[in-house]
């Protein structure tokens, strides 16, 4: 459906701009005017400039986080829906959040409820939130829901900012290293090598292997790229099949310090989500099929599918996550004290926020471990590049001598 942006004045004479979809300007014409406002200018919005723009930017969790503690906010202070998502629309910077939320609105004017607007934004709002936001309707509380929901984003963008913060330093270093390096042996070493070529003396054998390394490089770097490129192509082609996701996710949870820190992230991811949907009042059942699908790891979603079996047949939960072996002890003991207690929910939301502890623990030791190994490396290859420039240099300066 076509998207126009529009400039009107309502009925009190005040100046009002958005966007409206319509199945034609005359449509969007009727629908402004049956709520009281009245064009001035409308213009319709690409699709291809749209597409293009949000090829390269998406909506991030952080943004999400804030628009709906916004919503929520709105919504318990008895503004209706459609109040707060004009006003929610109005207030934000991001293009294409404003125009989803401008739907969204609009499908709730011709008797949508919520819920089923949202479904039609399924690249935006997950199965989480629309299954929480069904709850919090069906219950007359969506204030709280959408609080909740919240404070769920605002961890998980939390938690990835400080992975993302710790690694970043890490990352630079190997990309400015690498780049000086194959600088130094496609432009510096080339150079030198013919100096040596010229003097007709027998280079050693360490010399010989810089040179030819050097040779390959400078003379087939679109072969390198070409090389590169079909396997990194392959390797994510692969990654999509059913069969080849599974042998990259086992081969993810046995790296060593990498799988141990993916084993976390998925724990908490999980706990965190299990005891959000419990807490919105959605039953287990439901909450561990929504919780399936952020799990992002084929070897905990076999498990977690086979759980739910097990627990739709009347087992408690914390049996079934001791007896597949690859949920940690700590994680199991807690949710049997709090299936004993009453307090599951609570008691997962626990687990996440201990585990989410750990993982900054261990990002940040896997950074302190980072840096001098990367230091190390980069130390062995300049060593050996100067030894095997120095070498024939120095048997040069003997024969002068």
């Amino acid at each position: 459906m076509p998207v126009y942006k529009y400039k009107a004045i309502n009925e009190k004479g005040k100046t009002l701009q958005g966007i409206i979809d319509a199945e034609s300007p005359k449509a969007a014409t009727e629908k402004l005017k049956r709520q009281g406002i009245f064009l001035s200018s409308l213009k319709e919005v690409k699709e291809e400039k749209t597409k293009r723009f949000f090829l390269f930017r998406g909506i991030s969790t952080s943004e999400l986080a804030v628009t709906t503690r916004q919503f929520s906010t709105l919504i318990s202070a008895g503004l209706p829906l459609e109040a707060s998502l004009v006003a929610l629309s109005e207030q934000t910077d991001d293009p294409r959040l404003k125009q989803v939320l401008t739907q969204v609105k609009d499908r709730i004017s011709e008797g949508s409820s919520l819920t089923n607007a949202l479904k039609e934004h399924k690249n935006i709002f997950s199965d989480l939130y629309i299954n929480m936001v069904k709850a919090g309707e069906a219950s007359g509380t969506l204030d709280i829901v959408l609080l909740r929901l919240a404070d769920f984003l605002e961890k998980q963008a939390a938690l990835y900012s400080r992975i993302k913060s710790a690694l970043i330093y890490p990352l630079f270093m190997f990309l400015i290293g690498s780049g000086v390096l194959f600088f130094m042996m496609t432009y510096v070493i080339p150079k030198i090598a013919r100096i040596f070529e010229e003097s007709g003396k027998a280079l050693p054998l360490i010399t010989v292997i810089l040179i030819e390394i050097s040779t390959f490089l400078s003379e087939n770097p679109l072969i390198i790229l070409f090389i590169l490129t079909g396997i990194a192509f392959m390797l994510y082609r692969f990654s999509k099949t059913r069969r080849g996701k599974a042998i990259i996710d086992r081969l993810v949870l046995r790296l060593p310090i990498f799988g141990k820190i993916a084993r976390m992230v998925i724990i908490s991811r999980f706990t965190r989500t299990l005891g959000t949907l419990l807490g919105s009042g959605i039953p287990l059942l439901e909450a561990l099929e929504i919780s399936e699908a952020i799990l992002g790891n084929s070897v905990y979603i076999e498990k977690l599918r086979s759980i739910r079996e097990n627990v739709r047949e009347g087992t408690s939960l914390a049996r079934p996550l001791r007896e597949s072996g690859i949920f940690p002890p700590l994680m199991t003991r807690m949710i049997t004290v709090g299936e004993q207690t009453g307090e599951l929910e609570e008691m997962l939301v626990k687990v996440a926020d201990i585990y989410d502890m750990q993982i900054e623990t261990s990002v940040s030791t896997l950074t302190s471990l980072l840096e001098p190994i990367m230091i190390l490396v980069m130390g062995v290859v300049v060593g050996f590049i100067v030894f095997a420039i120095l070498l024939p240099i120095f048997d040069l300066t003997s024969t002068i001598k």
